[in-house]
């Protein structure tokens, strides 16, 4: 299958000018060969927000605008498209994680399950077939964590890694994600047993804030081999040949 990790570059509560460039950069991947699989990072349109006042701003139900803008997206491309929004589930604000099918049918919406308040965490993990292998959606610290880890299906082909991601301190910082971060991330995929697809936001920095999401991508092994990766600290899309073991 051919996937496409986009870490779009983001900026903050500006939705529509992240629209545009996420369904840009999709085009723009799937114009020099069919894609079978797109992944965008987690809150895609929003960047990652954490304030009361943030969340129920921009918070919005699945389905809703958000999935159908991307459902017809799909339905452009020819080509299944996972991406991160903001959901306003019953109990509050949750961090989603949505995968849509070529036909424009949301198949998957993952609720985060080791967020802090004031999102709420989801309860289950979900698990869905989308003619490649049993998929699942681990979001960001998701794939650390063993209330996820114990609950993955044993029969386990892909697993989609969204990701807003960031230092403190100094970010994006290539030399510490080198010498640190990189490995724990492959670690983790091997633990989990799976190939995975992590993208992560690239944050335009705001005045004054907190060190932004440091961008790349990277396609890990089953065994937790570096398949593929894209610069630390870009945009750049990272398109790869994924063949899925059955």
């Amino acid at each position: 299958m051919r996937t496409a990790l986009l870490p779009l570059f983001t900026r903050p509560r500006d939705a529509e000018t992240n629209a545009l460039r996420a369904f840009a950069a999709a085009r723009g991947a799937a114009s020099r060969q069919p894609l079978d699989l797109i992944v965008f990072p987690e809150s895609t349109l929003t960047g990652y927000l954490y304030e009361a006042e943030d969340l129920a701003r921009f918070a919005e139900p699945v389905p809703g605008p958000a999935t159908d803008r991307f459902a017809d997206l799909a339905r452009e491309l020819g080509a299944n498209v996972a991406f991160g929004l903001i959901e306003a589930a019953p109990a509050g604000p949750a961090a989603a994680t949505v995968l849509i099918d070529r036909s424009g049918r949301i198949l998957l919406r993952q609720r985060k399950l080791s967020e802090a308040p004031p999102y709420v965490r989801g309860r289950e993990l979900t698990h869905v077939d989308p003619g490649w292998g049993t998929t699942v959606a681990l979001a960001c610290g998701d794939l650390f964590a063993e209330g996820a880890l114990g609950r993955l299906p044993g029969d386990l082909r892909l697993v989609l890694v969204p990701m807003a991601r960031a230092f403190d301190g100094r970010s994006p910082d290539p030399e510490r994600w080198r010498r640190e971060e990189r490995a724990v991330y492959l670690e983790a995929v091997r633990a989990v047993g799976a190939p995975a697809l992590v993208v992560n936001a690239l944050e335009e920095p705001e005045p004054g804030g907190a060190a932004p999401s440091f961008g790349g991508a990277m396609v890990v092994g089953s065994g937790g081999e570096l398949l593929a990766e894209s610069p630390h600290g870009t945009d750049l899309p990272l398109v790869f040949e994924l063949e899925l073991e059955r």
